[in-house]
């Protein structure tokens, strides 16, 4: 019998990842219930957090994977874009709202721009998660930072 992080690892891997604007992202529209597997096993990593918005980079993979993600926690969500070095979440985040950042696998300037963008919102993260574990997501202080996998995006690339 398998666990629900080996069934997310094997759903992962039928994914598989790509390089996308904002960095590595997963093929969500590959397969739905891969996506959805994926997608409640973050979630329930991120339940122990109190989250209001669930916040992503404006790639339409992770927007996806982040809709999962905010159904299942009860939360909504919001995107962040980059426009002409315009960089803001849509729709906005309140202040004192409580963010979870999500990505697929964070690559350092655009985790930084993130909780930067959060801060100045004067919203709480209360955790950054990850689909895959990079340095980026080691490197976080003060919110806790959770992978779902161990493995890197190269590894299933």
């Amino acid at each position: 019998m398998t666990t629900p992080v080996q069934d997310a690892g094997a759903a992962v891997r039928k994914l598989g990842v790509s390089p996308d604007t904002y960095g590595p992202t997963l093929n969500t529209h590959l397969d739905p219930a891969a996506t959805e597997l994926v997608g409640t096993a973050v979630a329930e990593l991120l339940a122990a957090y109190a989250v209001d918005q669930v916040a992503v980079w404006h790639g339409a993979d992770d927007a996806v994977l982040a809709h999962v993600v905010a159904r299942r926690l009860g939360a909504a969500v919001t995107r962040v874009s980059e426009l002409e070095g315009v960089v803001g979440f849509y729709p906005p985040v309140a202040a004192g709202a409580r963010v979870a950042l999500l990505g697929t696998a964070w690559q350092p300037n655009r985790l930084r721009t993130l909780l930067n963008l959060a801060a100045t919102a004067r919203a709480e993260v209360t955790a950054v998660a990850a689909v895959l574990t990079t340095p980026a997501l080691a490197e976080v202080t003060g919110p806790p930072a959770v992978a779902l996998l161990a493995e890197p995006p190269e590894a299933l690339r």
